[in-house]
């Protein structure tokens, strides 16, 4: 409970005590007084009453003192009046019942009046004829203080509110600082960086806030000077310095992890540029105009290829270009490839000021897919480029054959799949993803794969199908049939692991897909989406930073995990992670390895596993193929891994 709550509790019991306090003295002190009142008025009524008798009347006119009692009883206010002679035979006697139908018995019951009776001796000459006897009518009294305990509640209720409201607005006002302070408390432990701008009037509240805007801003300066040198350190790792481009290095450590065979990326095109003799021109030519030429191909290659998701843009060397995208077609490759080399032979015409000179540029395209290897795909590219530039110059030689998915057809694909879902042919895999202590280790999650099952009984990995599904438009569909297939798993399974589902962009992106993810969220119980892992390519989150935003936070008040997937560091820096709050990321092991011992110092390890932990995120290491990955990584901080050497794909069995 937080603490404007409890003070507000606190000050709110007191004041009901005080005011109930004062209602029950205020009622006591009107209970008494009516029984006094009572009694007052039946012996000032006994007095009055047995002068009047003893004057007016005689000791044979009985009749004349029945008329004035019953005139007197006929008032209503007396209960009981009796004329009783002296040898206490009664006289004349006039009582009717306490009879109330506007006073409720429980008012009755609980507040007990008592009717005492006043006597006067009635003398006539020096006689007495006898005693008159007066008993107040407490029926009246009942309906009396009945309504004035109607009036006082009445009273204290709208006192009562208005005191509540003041004293709610003064809380409010008072203890706004302090719920500031508590959210924003709460925000650094979320790993949040809030600056709380407007000061509490109160000095001990504006000393507080002070405090904490200090320690947001001392551990923000932190984060940001990290981010910093690690976003330097990786420029100078993986970043061409004249291009700004990728360099050779990002290729080999991060294109393996297009390679593999549970990846939607695993089946893309590639292209490699390649300019014979670059150190000749940029002697013959000068420096600037090689720099002019170098500039053109980088341009044309961004403009062609810079907006396509997870592409790989490179310069491998002075006079080599390399791009990468996953999902595209040959053809399409070879026509923008074609728009490129016309751009580099009308640069190099007015570069050089002649049409024909004896420096070759060519080009070679081809396509790559699931178990592919650096060593087999730069060999083939290599193979491309000797024949474009020995067939015609600013050429572009296709290495491979058109691909299987135009062969089949369009509608032959989508109908199999579509199919293979209804008949449950797409079944799910798992692999294990630990966490290594020196006690020993244990199961933090197991990644889901798809697996599909063709007609001829043989079964094949994502990389077969996926980029296929997500060229057809049919990721989001697959995406909808693993969440359900999982969900219901969980639900059949309660001793089961925690499972991990890893979503296309096509799925995030789609706000209708966020949405029924959440009304299947809603319908599920708390111990299965606790057991819900959901994470997404680290490059979704870079250019969908927004739609991301919605699932992560949709997935966190599900009480669901979310993590990003295959993270390097981008060239912007880990800002982004500071919005998104992930709580986890996977990189690869050759990534990690990499950035951990390129250094003497070990400074990039150092500021890249401290700005991972400064935002709480846990590394996993992917791709862990030896042991000896696991030993190099773990004294580094690494203690999550998955990979073949971890465990190896297995059925998700129902």
């Amino acid at each position: 409970m937080s603490l404007f709550k409890q003070m507000a509790i606190t000050f709110t019991l007191f004041l009901a005590l005080v005011l109930t306090s004062v209602m029950v003295l205020n009622f006591n002190t009107a209970t008494e007084f009516t029984q006094h009142q009572l009694y007052t008025e039946a012996k000032n009524t006994a007095h009055s009453l047995g002068l009047s008798l003893a004057k007016a009347a005689s000791p044979d006119d009985l009749v004349l003192m029945e008329t004035m009692i019953n005139a007197i009883f006929d008032s209503g206010y007396y209960e009981r009046i009796a004329l009783v002679g002296i040898d206490d035979a009664p006289i004349y006697v006039r009582k009717t019942k306490v009879l109330l139908s506007d006073v409720p018995q429980w008012f009755i019951n609980t507040i007990e009046l008592e009717s005492v009776s006043a006597h006067s001796e009635i003398m006539m000459g020096w006689h007495q004829f006898g005693i008159l006897e007066v008993k107040g009518h407490t029926g009246n009294a009942y309906r009396q203080l009945y309504h004035t305990f109607l009036e006082l509640c009445k009273t204290f209720a709208l006192f009562g509110v208005l005191v509540f409201g003041v004293l709610y607005a003064l809380l409010s006002l008072s203890l706004q600082s302090l719920k500031r302070i508590a959210e924003q408390a709460k925000a650094i432990i979320d790993n949040a960086f809030i600056i709380e701008k407007e000061l509490p009037f109160t000095t001990e509240f504006r000393s507080t806030t002070k405090a904490m805007n200090a320690m947001v801003e001392k551990v923000k300066d932190i984060f940001d000077r990290e981010n910093e040198t690690l976003k330097r350190y990786h420029e100078l790792l993986y970043i061409d310095a004249q291009t700004k481009l990728y360099n050779r290095r990002y290729v080999n450590t991060t294109l393996p992890d297009y390679f593999q065979t549970d990846t939607g990326l695993s089946r893309g095109a590639y292209a490699m540029v390649s300019i014979d003799e670059a150190e000749r021109f940029k002697k013959d030519a000068g420096y600037e105009r090689y720099n002019a030429l170098i500039r053109t191909i980088t341009e044309s290659l961004k403009e062609k290829f810079g907006t396509e998701e997870n592409v790989i843009i490179a310069r491998l060397n002075e006079s080599d270009f390399f791009v990468l995208v996953p999902l595209m077609e040959l053809g399409n490759i070879a026509k923008r490839m074609e728009s490129v080399m016309k751009a580099i032979h009308a640069a190099m015409e007015t570069q050089t000021g002649q049409e024909k000179y004896p420096y070759l540029a060519g080009c070679s395209v081809g396509i790559y897919q699931e178990n592919e290897t650096l060593k087999s795909l730069f060999s083939r590219a290599d193979y491309g480029l000797m024949h474009s530039k020995s067939d015609e110059n600013f050429t572009v030689y296709i290495c491979d054959k058109e691909e299987e998915m135009l062969i089949f057809g369009r509608e032959e694909w989508k109908d199999e799949l579509r199919k293979s879902m209804e008949e449950s042919r797409i079944q799910l895999a798992r692999q294990s993803v630990v966490k290594k202590e020196s006690a020993g280790e244990h199961l933090l999650h197991e990644e889901v794969f798809l697996r599909w099952l063709d007609n001829e009984g043989t079964l094949h990995a994502a990389g077969r199908f996926i980029p296929i599904a997500m060229r057809l438009g049919l990721v989001e569909v697959l995406d909808r049939y693993m969440i359900e297939k999982v969900l219901n798993h969980l639900k059949e399974h309660p001793g089961a692991p925690d499972l991990a589902l890893n979503l296309s962009g096509d799925f995030v992106k789609n706000h209708e897909n966020v949405r029924w993810f959440k009304n299947l969220l809603d319908d599920t119980p708390l111990s299965v989406r606790e057991k819900i892992w959901a994470e997404v390519h680290n490059t979704v989150a870079l250019h969908a930073l927004a739609d991301t935003l919605l699932l992560a936070q949709m997935l966190k008040n599900a009480k669901c995990h979310f993590g990003l997937d295959h993270f390097t560091l981008p060239p912007q820096g880990a800002g982004y992670l500071q919005e998104l709050r992930p709580e986890y990321v996977k990189a690869s092991s050759p990534y990690l390895h990499d950035v951990f011992y390129d250094t003497f110092t070990g400074q990039g390890r150092e500021n890249f596993t401290n700005l991972i932990r400064s935002l709480g995120i846990t590394l996993i290491a992917t791709n862990t193929e030896t042991q000896n990955e696991v030993r190099t990584l773990f004294p580094m901080g690494v203690s999550h891994f998955q990979g073949r050497h971890i465990a190896s794909v297995s059925p998700l069995v129902s």
